[in-house]
């Protein structure tokens, strides 16, 4: 009998969906096995699927003395998603089928220096693009995840993030989610940057067998995206896990947040380069920058890699300071998996797990338990983009997860309203 790990929770049909997807060819009785849902039900759910062309019939299962079995299998190339995850150094967009897998990739001029609107329209016209690239036939796209920095007001569509001189202050309240179903005539879902990345690691396979794990995603700033017993978990305003506000520091500078020495002001990659900087300034250390943070960190670490002291201390000691906010957040919430995920990690990684891991197995209150595994992401530049397609695909495939926004009648664009001040 075919096994898997335990699917997120969806309805019936996603759940189905899902077992099919993760366990390869299956039979009926075995996803009624599996999910726990009763023949009748499994029955109706897989008829609707094999009409909607989502699972096929693929050939019978060996005799064990009775009715051989027909098996069903995933048709993954039948839908198709649009994941963007919007960033200030660069905009990622992919096209992911059914199964997770990748179909196309671009990768943009970040949303730095643009206005929100400007920024609307350069990402319709690669949306166009790497359809027009990836499917042959338009009608398989579901639609667009895009996954932003936090804090978002989700269900609305738009980004709360207002923390003066913030890259993304401009952005508060506008209404992102509907300008850009107006401008590509797509359905749009919109979350998190770290929760779309935790979701991309469980289908790139990193968490499938974790019952609680944690993504921390670096990219401008520090977050975690959770997933408790298969389910991503949002919090009241889908703004849980915001790792670089909390206070390594409680005598600290303020933070914009309103909270003293917040990790970020400390650890993110703008902290790290500034630093970078200044030992550059003192004849330290021998590095050009550019105006890209992304950039410089990447720099930065490869001179780490390569045995560069000054270059391997900054990074150390900012590893250090992020194990402080991981070993919070793992003693709160007593997962079993952490996940390092984000551009910020591509060059750094090494180091990150080296000084994270130490901490963790000294101090993880769960570690006599349980050890809390840690890993870096299979995709650390991707997961975020990947995880938005993904949720885009589940909330169109499945009803039980659709958003639900107050919809203008007969527009099909959500009634958001925006002032953008003086």
């Amino acid at each position: 009998m075919a096994t898997a790990s335990k699917p997120p929770r969806f309805g019936a049909r996603g759940r189905v969906l899902e077992l099919i997807r993760s366990t390869g060819p299956t039979s009926r009785t075995e996803l009624a096995v599996a999910s726990g849902l009763t023949q009748a039900t499994i029955s109706n759910v897989v008829k609707e699927l094999l009409h909607d062309g989502l699972i096929g019939e693929v050939g019978q299962a060996a005799s064990t003395g009775g009715k051989r079995r027909t098996l069903l299998r995933l048709s993954p190339d039948s839908r198709l998603g649009v994941g963007v995850l919007l960033g200030a150094e660069a905009i990622t967009l992919v096209v992911c089928n059914l199964a997770g897998e990748m179909v196309s990739r671009m990768k943009t001029v970040g949303a730095k220096g643009m206005t929100p609107q400007e920024a609307v329209a350069a990402i319709a016209r690669s949306v166009e693009f790497i359809v027009e690239d990836a499917a042959d036939d338009a009608g398989r796209i579901v639609g667009i995840g895009l996954a932003v920095p936090g804090p978002i007001d989700r269900d609305n569509g738009f980004m709360t993030r207002a923390l003066k001189g913030d890259l993304w202050e401009a952005w508060a309240g506008f209404p992102l989610l509907a300008e850009l179903e107006k401008a590509t005539g797509m359905s749009v879902a919109i979350d998190n940057d770290a929760t779309a990345a935790a979701v991309g690691e469980y289908w790139l396979g990193a968490a499938e067998e974790a019952a609680a794990y944690a993504c921390v995603y670096m990219s401008a700033g520090i977050g975690a995206g959770l997933v408790l017993d298969g389910t991503p978990y949002r919090g009241v305003s889908s703004n849980a896990g915001e790792l670089g506000h909390i206070s390594v520091d409680a005598s600290g500078p303020t933070c914009p947040c309103g909270n003293r020495g917040c990790l970020e002001l400390f650890a993110s990659p703008s902290a790290i380069v500034s630093k970078a900087k200044l030992e550059a300034a003192a004849g330290n250390l021998d590095m050009a920058f550019t105006s890209n943070i992304e950039e410089d960190l990447g720099r930065l670490g490869m001179l780490g890699m390569r045995g560069d002291a000054v270059a391997h201390e900054i990074l150390r000691s900012a590893a250090d300071l992020l194990a402080v906010g991981i070993v919070s957040l793992v003693n709160l919430f007593d997962v079993g998996l952490i996940v390092l995920s984000g551009p910020a990690f591509v060059s750094t990684g090494s180091i990150y797990l080296e000084q994270v891991g130490q901490a963790l197995a000294r101090a993880a209150l769960s570690r006599s338990v349980h050890p809390v595994k840690l890993e870096l992401s299979f995709s650390t530049r991707d997961s975020a983009a990947l995880g938005a397609a993904v949720l885009v695909l589940q909330e169109e495939l499945d009803p039980r997860t659709r958003r639900s926004v107050s919809v203008s009648a007969g527009s099909g664009i959500p009634s958001v309203s925006w002032d953008p001040g003086p």
